[in-house]
């Protein structure tokens, strides 16, 4: 026996010396023996249903006794399940399913895409503690009544009732909603030491024959609140700000950015929410080639700044009340509701990044379809998401000024957009840098290897795009007087790049002589 094996505790043994008990509990030692158990081996599901089909009843697809409660409209059942059972039944194989989130398809709930390395360090967590804990595991599944019976047996306490749940084959999917990890996680676990009889695999077998999960299941159908919930409860693993933007539908700037995502041109089948791997994966699948372009996080920053956020979007909370701002000025000038006015808002930015798409260098080309989006990406600084928030936030600024959004847009088409537009330095005749934007989206170096000078980013940093932006509408303004007002402070200052300013404040205390 190892020495691991010799110093870790075995299911059985008590810490008091008087009260131990030799050998293993007979009821845990293997969960497949017990005769009356609620919870079924994989092989027992497939006798059962046999027997039911024999019998002419309807074939039962899992059976729980469990504590019902509600979280406001939603219901749900919170009952204990053996690892065991867990690894076996509670899998994506069997009872559950899942599916990374898929943007064009709103009939199943999505979740983030799996990392092996999440997983990995999961396992390694449970095969080595001898306190498997695995927090709550959700699931969620629409409650068909014809399918899914629910027996009350005891009301327990206000909201809380015992009750007995039958789903029966037929009955909607379950999916899951937080806890996939944990759950492949336990399952890969549970496949290497189930058949141990000796060693370090057989003590880890019987902490795991000893030890259970908390389940919740969501008696919740509907895909994009199930997607929305995993958003609001994810806490094993940080969720990508991009994920967030398009599954989240609770927020003003999410809705906007995904109405955006969908209806415009130029992101169509090239914005980034997954993995870039998982993204090419799902391509593939459906026959389709993916070039990921912007992150959706990106695409709904630049739709908030667009409708009227301008640059004011340091945080996301601010970015929500700007915009909220601006949606319940559009529903109080048009008498229209803020769903209506959020629709009309993104129509306009929609028609708005498809001009640009037909007239801006290196869009135009992905448009005319003699770019792919990986040359685009080689060759033109717009490509970042820096980029990006150049051309949002001088749109912006033109609707926020009263000008032709349209006429920006021309104007934007005439700068040089390409890596390549180079000239001489005016510090170093021997040096070459970008013709307009170096330090703010380019930095030009000598690459070695390819023996020229290259621009590459120079860093999506706010201060960098502030600077790209402030000096796209002063050079516009210079060539374009019929835009002119892009360049005044009053413009600046509703874009975000100048402070607002502060009023006159209270008047100063004047010292009275003591009487």
């Amino acid at each position: 026996m190892s020495r691991r094996s010799q110093n870790m505790a075995r299911p059985g043994d008590i810490a008091c010396p008087e009260l131990r008990i030799a050998g293993p509990i007979p009821y845990l030692a293997d969960p497949r023996v017990r005769r009356n158990e609620v919870i079924v081996t994989a092989t027992s599901t497939d006798v059962e249903q046999l027997r039911a089909k024999l019998k002419g009843k309807r074939p039962i697809r899992f059976e729980r006794i469990a504590f019902m409660s509600r979280a406001g409209k939603l219901d749900k059942l919170t009952w204990s399940e053996p690892m065991p059972a867990l690894a076996e039944l509670w899998n994506f194989e069997s009872l559950l399913q899942r599916n990374d989130y898929d943007l064009d398809d709103t009939s199943r709930p999505g979740q983030r895409d799996v990392y092996e390395s999440h997983i990995k360090k999961i396992a390694e967590g449970i095969r080595t503690s001898d306190r498997p804990y695995l927090g709550t595991l959700v699931i969620g599944m629409d409650r068909n009544r014809e399918f899914v019976e629910i027996e009350e047996i005891q009301e327990l306490a206000t909201g809380v009732t015992l009750v007995k749940i039958t789903v029966y084959e037929g009955a909607p999917v379950a999916w899951s909603v937080d806890g996939q990890h944990r759950e492949i996680s336990l399952s890969r676990v549970w496949a290497l030491v189930r058949d141990a009889v000796e060693g370090d695999e057989l003590v880890v077998r019987e902490y795991l024959e000893q030890s259970s999960v908390e389940m919740t299941l969501l008696l919740e159908g509907d895909p994009d609140i199930l997607s929305t919930l995993f958003i609001k409860m994810a806490s094993t693993k940080p969720i990508s700000p991009s994920l967030i933007a398009v599954m989240d539908k609770g927020s003003m700037q999410n809705r906007l950015g995904q109405y955006v995502i969908k209806n415009a041109a130029l992101f169509q089948g090239r914005i980034t929410y997954l993995a870039n791997a998982s993204h090419k994966k799902r391509a593939g699948r459906n026959g389709s080639k993916f070039e990921g372009l912007y992150p959706a996080s990106a695409v709904r920053s630049a739709a908030a700044a667009i409708a009227g956020v301008g640059v004011r979007d340091r945080t996301p909370d601010a970015r929500e009340e700007h915009l909220n701002e601006v949606i319940k000025q559009r529903t109080t000038e048009k008498g229209i509701s803020g769903e209506e006015a959020l629709v009309e808002i993104g129509t306009e930015i929609v028609e708005l990044l498809d001009y640009a798409l037909r007239n801006i260098p290196g869009w135009r080309e992905i448009n005319d379809s003699t770019l792919t989006v990986t040359e685009f990406r080689e060759n033109y600084l717009h490509s970042a998401a820096a980029g990006l928030h150049v051309i949002a936030n001088t749109i912006a600024a033109a609707r926020m000024a009263g000008v032709s959004p349209h006429k920006a847009i021309d104007a934007l088409a005439e700068l040089p957009w390409r890596r390549d537009a180079f000239k001489t330095s005016d510090d170093d005749d021997k040096a070459m840098t970008h013709k307009f934007f170096e330090g703010t989206l380019a930095k030009t170096t000598w690459d070695l290897r390819g023996l020229r000078w290259r621009a590459g980013a120079s860093g999506a940093t706010r201060s960098n795009y502030e600077a790209a932006i402030s000096n796209v509408l002063t050079h516009v303004t210079q060539k374009h007087p019929e835009l002119s007002a892009l360049g005044t402070d009053e413009t600046f200052t509703k874009l975000g790049l100048i402070a607002r300013k502060r009023g006159r404040g209270r008047p100063k205390k004047i010292a009275t002589a003591a009487q």
